[in-house]
C-alpha cells in the first residue's frame, strides 16, 4: 500500500471514530451543526431537480450502475471487484452502524426541517455519503493524476445533496465519508490495486 493510501484509511478510520463518539456523547445537537445544516438544507427548492440526480450516485441502485460503468471504461476486473466490494462493505457497514448509534435524522431533532424526500430509519451515519466516497477512493487512484479531485468532487455533492434534502446532518454525511474512504481503500488493497492501480485511460501519469 502506498503512503497516499496508508494516510487515506488512517485518516477514514479517524474521521469515523470522531463523529461516532460526538454523536453518541452529544447530549443536544451542537448549534454549529444546526447552524450549517440550516444553511444548506434552506436554499431555495429551486436547486433540488440539480441535486436530485447526481445524489442516485449513493444508492444502492446507483452504485450498481456506476460499477458497470467502471467496468466497462476501464475493462480492469480488478477495479470492477474492488468498486463493487467496497460499495456493498460500505452500504451495509452504514446500515449496522445506524442501529448501533441509532441517532435520529433532522426532522427528529429540529423543527422546520424542508424535506424533500421521503427517508426513513437513523441518521447516523449516511449510506449515501458513504458509497460515494466509497466508489472515489477506489476509482481516483486508477485516473490520471489531473482527473483524480472529480471523483471526491462528485462524492462531496452527494453529501451536500443528502443535507438539502433534509435527510441526513453535517455529521452524518462525514461520519459516511470516513467509511468510504476506508472501504474503498481496503477494498484497493486486498484486491491487489493498492499501490499498483493504472490509470483508467489505460495510460499511466
Amino acid at each position: 500500500m502506498r503512503h497516499s493510501e496508508t494516510v487515506a484509511l488512517v485518516g477514514g478510520t479517524a474521521v469515523l471514530s470522531v463523529t461516532w463518539a460526538a454523536v453518541s456523547v452529544a447530549k443536544t445537537l451542537p448549534s454549529w451543526e444546526e447552524r450549517a445544516f440550516r444553511r444548506v438544507n434552506e436554499l431555495p427548492d429551486t436547486i433540488w431537480p440539480l441535486a436530485w440526480g447526481p445524489m442516485q450516485l449513493g444508492s444502492l441502485a446507483g452504485s450498481f450502475g456506476a460499477v458497470v460503468l467502471i467496468s466497462a471504461v476501464s475493462g480492469d476486473r480488478r477495479l470492477r471487484g474492488a468498486a463493487l466490494g467496497a460499495t456493498q462493505a460500505a452500504w451495509w457497514a452504514g446500515k449496522l452502524v445506524k442501529v448501533l448509534v441509532s441517532r435520529p435524522r433532522p426532522a427528529g431533532l429540529l423543527g422546520g426541517v424542508h424535506l424533500r424526500e421521503r427517508c426513513r430509519g437513523h441518521g447516523y451515519l449516511s449510506g449515501h455519503a458513504a458509497v460515494a466516497f466509497a466508489l472515489a477512493s477506489v476509482v481516483a487512484p486508477s485516473m490520471p493524476y489531473r482527473w483524480r479531485p472529480a471523483p471526491f468532487a462528485a462524492a462531496a455533492g452527494v453529501a451536500f445533496g443528502r443535507v438539502y434534502a433534509g435527510a441526513h446532518l453535517p455529521i452524518d454525511v462525514i461520519g459516511g465519508a470516513g467509511l468510504g474512504v476506508m472501504s474503498g481503500t481496503s477494498a484497493r488493497w486486498f484486491t491487489g490495486l493498492g499501490g499498483a492501480g493504472r490509470p483508467v485511460s489505460g495510460r499511466r501519469e
